[in-house]
């Protein structure tokens, strides 16, 4: 791990630096008109994280870059599981603190300069629900683009971000099929209103609750990670072959 940070290092203090570069550039403009961004450092906060973290996830494994670096990674005194780990950890945990502590004193920095100025700064909270939600969609993206990392040798960003738009086409194309399915179900619902057993139920209600709305939902939220992380394991025994 701290072989690998190390490696890092410059490219991710770079990203961030860039990252926040442009959040100065953003409230200093807005900060000319009327500062309403000023107020929004949670928003911020979750842009920032999710923008910059992925962009390093999708170039984690650096040594996979080539053959020779690929060649001293693998033969490192470690399991393939402990490799995985390690980046994972470093990718999410390691990471969120890092940029975490950075953005406080950017914050900080915020709210010191717009007092003056009468721009109002509010200062994060970790645990509101946008910032812990922006963690927890974090980890779901995350976990994709870290097996495109161990996946693709050259530019496996670039690759796996394409992969992802193909799937994702796929996707829509899928779901425009399966709505088509449901509009004779959805005709046969009442237009307005169901009532069973003297409860109410609208039509939204009965759609969220239906199956092929309940799994994909499940899957994205609690086993997307997992299965990419597998993946990626994989992907990491197979180079070892």
């Amino acid at each position: 791990m701290i072989k690998t940070a190390y490696e890092n290092a410059k490219f991710v203090l770079t990203g961030l630096t860039i990252i926040f570069g442009i959040f100065t550039v953003i409230l200093f403009l807005n900060g000319l008109g009327d500062g309403e961004a000023w107020q929004n450092m949670h928003g911020f906060f979750v842009a920032g994280f999710i923008i910059s973290g992925l962009i390093i996830s999708g170039m984690a494994f650096t040594n996979l870059r080539s053959k020779e670096k690929t060649m001293s990674y693998l033969t490192l005194p470690a399991s393939t599981l402990e490799k995985l780990i390690s980046e994972i950890l470093l990718t999410t945990v390691g990471f969120a603190i890092l940029y975490t502590a950075i953005f406080y004193i950017f914050n900080f920095i915020v709210y010191l300069i717009g007092t003056p100025f009468n721009l109002e700064t509010n200062l994060l909270n970790l645990f509101d629900m946008q910032v812990l939600e922006g963690f927890m969609y974090y980890v779901i993206l995350q976990s994709v683009l870290l097996a495109g990392a161990a996946t693709f040798r050259k530019v496996p960003l670039f690759f796996t971000s394409f992969t992802l738009f193909v799937v994702g086409v796929i996707i829509i194309i899928f779901i425009v099929i399966i709505a088509f399915g449901f509009k004779e179900y959805v005709e046969n619902l009442d237009m307005v209103n169901l009532h069973i057993d003297g409860q109410h139920y609208d039509i939204e209600t009965e759609m969220e609750n239906h199956f092929l709305v309940r799994f994909p939902k499940f899957m994205f939220y609690y086993l997307t990670a997992p299965i990419f992380w597998v993946v990626t394991y994989l992907k990491l025994k197979e180079k070892e072959v």
